[in-house]
């Protein structure tokens, strides 16, 4: 019979160092605090700087980092609620030093700003005080935090190691002014004590003037960096003459969706009543119309066409941002996302005619997925907008949709009237 020699067989799981004293649940519970705290603003900031963030893969970025910021807040809840503790732990933060760190932040004034401030001073140190965390408390007692400890790490690593790309890209001559943008975000940050609260204060009376002064705002403009050309109608470059230049047209189509993504973000940033699970399920709405856009950017570079060539629609999250955020995601989840559940056509038909018309094998991978992402943004439109914001009401919030389809089809006339002579 086989056996095993006992005495080789790690203990404690694999846990070491279980006889390290830590930290009491009442310290974790209030580090955890903070750290929901800091996770959500995240998710706010990226949401309210993607629309003027011009960079394009910066933008991008932003569309993935909020719905990985959002899932990290909800992390954080969790853990605090098994602490013995409550979620005004996070909420707590709302008004002080750690808020106006954030603030500053979201008052960055371009892409440099913002990743100065970002990647080199809060995310470096929001990574070291969970590393910190980690190396103090007891890793066998409190194990499930040690764990969501490392997980969030995981998203943070990536999200540092797209920063520095972007770091790296900043101009020579700009560096000495960011320095010094970076050195004004991080006296604010100690006079929060850091991220964990733990470090000394540095009294206020010693921080440089804020740069916010009153509610940030999102900007009536989206941006696009230098090797983009932009237009408010929805101009295809392409016509559908033949089989290959209609690919050509889908696939230009779906690489303009961040349109629709820089929309969701302004909701999820503006929308502020929604509970955990709503902002849950825009985040990751938000996420999809980017990662929607990034397959045409993908298709079309396969077909040597890329995609900073091509006219860049802004016009559809620009005609809704006079609405209140709530009628801006019913022209997105319902008079957009809904109709196009049709069938014939629809989803299901785009899929089709990639699978069986054009037989483009990449295309129908990608349009396979983006089919599968839209019913769940049917659902999401559903539940916050008729169940929660509507109170169940299905004619009111279809009254809301249709409302929108008028203001687009009067915002969209001013420029066909434009070309008439």
């Amino acid at each position: 019979m086989v056996s095993l020699q006992n005495q080789k067989v790690k203990p404690y799981t694999g846990i070491e160092d279980v006889q390290r004293v830590g930290l009491a649940v009442a310290t974790c519970a209030e580090r955890v605090g903070r750290f929901g705290f800091v996770a959500k603003q995240l998710m706010l900031i990226e949401a309210g700087k993607m629309s003027s963030v011009a960079n394009w893969e910066f933008k991008a970025a932003l569309g993935r980092q909020l719905w990985e910021s959002t899932l990290h807040w909800g992390i954080w809840r969790d853990r605090i609620a098994e602490l013995r503790a409550h979620e005004h732990l996070i909420e707590r933060h709302v008004e002080g030093p750690l808020q106006d760190l954030f603030q500053e932040l979201l008052h960055s004034e371009n892409d440099a700003e913002l990743a100065e401030g970002l990647y080199a001073v809060i995310l470096p140190a929001y990574r070291a005080a969970l590393e910190k965390y980690n190396a103090e408390t007891n890793p066998l007692v409190d194990q499930p935090t040690v764990r969501a400890v490392r997980h969030v790490l995981l998203d943070l690593d990536d999200h540092l190691a797209f920063g520095q790309t972007l770091l790296d890209a900043i101009e020579r001559d700009q560096q000495a002014g960011l320095s010094a943008w970076g050195q004004h975000i991080k006296l604010y940050l100690d006079a929060a004590g850091g991220i964990d609260g733990t470090g000394p204060l540095r009294p206020a009376f010693e921080l440089p003037a804020p740069r916010h002064r009153g509610d940030f705002r999102i900007p009536n403009s989206f941006a696009r960096d230098a090797r983009f050309s932009t237009t408010l109608p929805k101009i295809n470059p392409f016509n559908e003459t033949t089989v290959p230049e209609a690919m050509l047209s889908k696939m230009w189509v779906r690489s303009q969706e961040m349109t629709a993504a820089e929309l969701c973000a302004t909701v999820l940033f503006e929308w502020e009543d929604l509970p955990y699970a709503g902002y849950v399920d825009l985040a990751r709405h938000c996420w999809d119309e980017t990662r929607h856009s990034l397959f045409g950017q993908a298709a079309l570079e396969a077909e040597g066409q890329p995609i900073e060539t091509l006219p860049s629609w802004v016009g559809y999250a620009k005609h809704t941002l006079p609405a209140y955020p709530q009628k801006r995601y019913a022209h997105l989840a319902i008079a957009t996302e809904a109709n196009q559940m049709s069938y014939p056509g629809g989803k299901r038909g785009e899929w089709e005619w990639c699978k069986d018309k054009a037989q483009h094998a990449l295309m129908t991978t990608y349009q396979d997925f983006d089919w599968a992402d839209e019913v769940n943004h049917v659902a999401y439109g559903r539940e916050w907008l008729i169940r929660y914001y509507c109170k169940g009401d299905r004619t009111k919030a279809q009254a809301m949709s249709d409302e929108t389809v008028a203001e687009r089809q009067a915002y969209y006339a001013q420029f066909a009237d434009a070309t008439k002579p």
